[in-house]
């Protein structure tokens, strides 16, 4: 017995040994970037916010996820660029940015082809972005699109002075967009002039008169403090704010199998948080803004059929750029869309 008890202990110590002199377990570093300030009230934060949570809980501490906020590893350009030669493992962006890698995904910018929430989700896991999804990694050998969602709900025009509540009251005005072709054309189109500046420059352009409004989701203006240099906002509703969710690739296969199935599915899940938040966050914002004594307009009517003659402009001018391909495959991805949502809701009804 005394033998058996002494193998014991040496197994036992042979073992602690052993443990104590094995290498730790290898710990990778996940940088997230993102434009947005560093609270709870924006929606690219607290999407980041919850990716860090998700995979360090989750990875047992074998991922370490670093947020760099507020623009400081730069625009949606700069970051994505970074994310192309794998010195950023993670972004999120809206078109801006990607544009300058796949133009054609601007299409999905077209204004008033989308004609409410539902079918705008109903799109996130079509055919369509599996298309995109690609189409950006063989453009760019390492950008990766893992999820698609929302980063703003809609956009719309605000306004630091003039309401505007008809297309003429945009006349002449400096007009921030971000750095696409299509949605500086549209501005144009409108009478406005376009001024692509990024989000991280925008409050700071506002204060200066460098733009004199620009055409944002309400969500973004009260947590941003933009609020305080807009007044007015014509809820024109005339573009979707997808958000787009990127690794990449070269740093996601560079991990074991089972902390890249974790990666994808805290980014999916991300992705989700960002979309719920901003349903969610639309209403507090509004009162919010209505509260600091700012004002949000409804167009009338007649003045939404004048808006919705960019329509068909912008539609010709997407063709005169970039031809028929991805223009087709978006208007059929909205017309099935359109189709889900509609049998959908009639099996609800019947």
């Amino acid at each position: 017995m005394k033998r058996f008890f002494a193998l014991v202990l040496a197994v036992v110590l042979s073992t602690a040994l052993f443990a104590g002199s094995a290498p730790a377990a290898e710990q990778y570093v996940m940088k997230f970037g993102h434009v947005s300030a560093p609270n709870n009230e924006t929606d690219d934060q607290l999407m980041a916010l919850f990716i860090k949570s998700y995979l360090e809980s989750r990875s047992q501490g074998r991922i370490k996820v670093e947020i760099y906020p507020s623009g400081q590893l730069g625009g949606f350009r700069e970051m994505l660029e970074q994310v192309q030669n794998n010195t950023l493992e993670c972004t999120s962006t809206t078109v801006g940015g990607i544009a300058s890698f796949m133009p054609e995904i601007q299409v999905t910018d077209l204004p008033y082809t989308i004609r409410d929430e539902a079918v705008a989700q109903a799109l996130f896991n079509s055919s369509f972005f599996d298309d995109v999804r690609a189409e950006v990694l063989k453009r760019t050998g390492n950008i990766e699109l893992v999820a698609v969602g929302n980063t703003g709900s809609w956009r719309n025009f605000a306004t630091s002075k003039k309401k505007v509540e008809k297309v003429a009251d945009l006349k002449g005005l400096k007009i921030r967009t971000i750095e696409s072709d299509l949605q500086m054309q549209l501005v144009r189109e409108l009478g406005a002039v376009p001024t692509p500046i990024s989000m991280s420059e925008l409050y700071t352009a506002l204060s200066t008169g460098v733009v004199d409004g620009t055409k944002n989701s309400i969500g973004d203006y009260v947590p941003t403090g933009m609020a305080e240099q807009l007044h007015h906002i014509l809820l024109d509703e005339h573009t979707y704010v997808f958000g787009f969710t990127w690794v990449s690739r070269q740093w996601l296969q560079s991990l074991p199998a089972d902390l890249q199935q974790l990666v994808l599915d805290a980014c999916i899940l991300g992705t989700n948080v960002q979309t719920n938040f901003n349903l969610q966050y639309q209403a507090l914002a509004s009162a919010r803004w209505l509260e600091m004594g700012n004002t949000i307009a409804t167009p009338t009517p007649e003045a939404m059929k004048e808006f919705h003659t960019v329509r068909d402009t912008m539609i010709t001018w997407f063709r005169g750029q970039f031809g028929e391909e991805w223009l087709n495959k978006w208007m059929a991805a909205v017309k099935e869309a359109e189709a889900q949502v509609d049998a959908r809701n009639a099996g609800l009804i019947k």
